[in-house]
């Protein structure tokens, strides 16, 4: 198994990337560090490159300058599946299309696994189903499932392919709109399950649309527009009312509640702002 280089932070972290798709810039100079432990929300518009960021801290694609490392290795250098022991990436689309029962669509995230006897590896697939909150589903065929029910049972394959500690550096959980299908008990379970693992030593990255979430579950947030980081920091320090104009073009509202970090409300034209 590869062990990290010594002396280097174990982190992922991308510096001063720079993304094209023909004469279109789609990140220009964008640098971000992912630690063990936080959750770090990515936040902007439509077509702000959040996506494309994700794609390329995952090693799906190759930036045309700036380089991504994973626990102190050029991320490129590293083998496919030494990668994906490391980290697991939720897409924003899903593509699957087979009569799979939702446990055996859980079991594929463990492939690239260092794997164990039978019993154990359904009891990991058990064991993230669970915690996706559909452990009711795994016997269910996946194309009869909603949307909603879908995207909690990726979220399950994601967590059983770094379901367990590797001793060759830290994991890391790629999440590009994890919420965007699912009703509002089910989104604030799924950042509830993303912050436990977070407690646990895994570095998870949320691409959101709702900055509530991010005020509510992120440790770190980055702001991105055109594809150059507007801001980045901590959630109370980065969100606030002139940020989030020059973000969406909108006037907001924090509004201060008690034990919380605020709650962020749009104007709409004819309101004025909060006392």
């Amino acid at each position: 198994m590869t062990k990290p280089c010594e002396g280097k932070t174990l982190s992922l972290v991308a510096e001063q990337l720079h993304c094209r798709a023909g004469e279109r810039s789609l990140l220009h100079e964008v640098s971000l560090r992912l630690t063990p432990g936080e959750v770090h929300a990515v936040l902007g518009p439509n077509g702000a490159g959040k996506s494309t960021l994700l794609k390329a801290l995952s090693g799906e694609l190759r930036p045309q300058a700036g380089r991504v490392e994973l626990n102190g290795q050029a991320l490129d250098a590293m083998p496919p599946r030494e990668r994906a022991r490391h980290r697991a990436v939720l897409p924003q689309l899903d593509r699957l299309r087979f009569g799979f029962k939702a446990e055996q669509v859980v079991s594929m995230g463990r492939q690239p696994c260092l794997r164990h006897g039978p019993a154990r590896e359904r009891e990991i697939v058990l064991s993230a189903l669970d915690a996706a909150g559909v452990r009711a589903l795994a016997q269910r065929r996946y194309t009869t499932l909603s949307g909603g029910e879908r995207a909690r049972v990726q979220f399950a394959r994601v967590l059983a392919q770094i379901w367990e500690p590797l001793p060759s550096g830290p994991r890391y959980l790629l999440l590009d709109e994890p919420t965007a299908s699912l009703d509002l008990a089910h989104q604030h379970h799924l950042m509830t399950t993303a912050r436990r693992f977070a407690a646990n030593g895994v570095g998870v990255l949320a691409v959101l649309h709702d900055p509530n979430l991010a005020l509510r579950y992120a440790d770190r947030v980055s702001l991105l527009r055109d594809g150059r980081v507007l801001a980045g920091g901590t959630p109370t320090a980065v969100m606030d009312a002139a940020h989030l104009h020059r973000l969406y073009g909108i006037e907001v509202d924090i509004i201060q509640v008690p034990g919380q970090r605020g709650w962020i409300v749009p104007r709409t034209p004819g309101d004025t702002a909060s006392d």
